[in-house]
């Protein structure tokens, strides 16, 4: 992955909506946008100039945000894909809008130079078929990071006890409402193992980057379709 700079992510900070996506920053420790910078940089640099680019499971385009901070997107087709309306109806960015889920992309195949996803695929009803999808309408790279399950028992419990309940209490503290957050932990009950869906992306990706972050709660790739 290629670090951001602290005058990079200064720029993001001073920039960013007060509307930007609260629930990840606070779950990730106020990571989640150095980790979304790193994924749109790291992209960057293996698509120079891309014409077509979706945010899939775009929330209210956050993701996307970040990439204007790198990236002029305004001569760009750029597409905010999610399953809610509400959504795509408060998105902090300007960008086409499409209501539509991960397993049922309603589009040709090789649409896209880059597609990408921030704390979204781990919600998918089916993550194989899901990254099927993404690879079929992908002419580029596929770029995601979201939440996992160590394959460590002992990561895995830990991740057990923050999810349900370190995080509604942080929530509280911050002021947010903590029933807002437990659909996190149910989400992260029903996930499989990092290692189950890493043979997932490597049976339909040529994976050009593997990562996991915090406590491997967080995976991060990056990689090209291989048909």
């Amino acid at each position: 992955m290629i670090k951001v700079t602290n005058k990079e992510l200064r720029k993001i900070y001073e920039n960013l909506p007060e509307s930007y996506d609260k629930v990840n920053r606070i779950i990730s420790f106020y990571q989640d946008i150095k980790w979304r910078a790193e994924l749109i940089k790291t992209s960057l640099k293996y698509i120079k100039n891309p014409k077509r680019i979706i945010d899939i499971g775009a929330g209210k385009g956050e993701l996307t945000f970040v990439l204007s901070q790198f990236l002029n997107i305004k001569d760009k087709e750029v597409i905010l894909l999610d399953f809610s309306i509400n959504m795509l109806r408060n998105s902090i960015v300007k960008a086409e809008r499409v209501l539509a889920s991960f397993n049922y992309l309603p589009f040709r195949d090789k649409s896209f130079d880059i597609i990408m996803s921030s704390f979204a695929l781990h919600a998918a009803d089916d993550i194989e078929r899901a990254i099927k999808e993404l690879a079929r309408v992908s002419n580029g790279i596929i770029s995601c990071v979201a939440f996992g399950k160590p394959d460590d028992k002992i990561l895995w419990n830990l991740g057990k006890i923050y999810l349900k309940y370190i995080i509604p209490c942080l929530a509280r503290i911050l002021g947010a409402n903590p029933e807002n957050y437990k659909y996190i932990f149910y989400i992260y009950k029903k996930l499989n193992r990092n290692s189950f869906y890493r043979k997932i992306f490597e049976k339909y990706l040529v994976l050009k980057i593997y990562k996991e972050k915090a406590f491997k709660l967080i995976y991060i790739f990056i990689g090209y379709p291989k048909n």
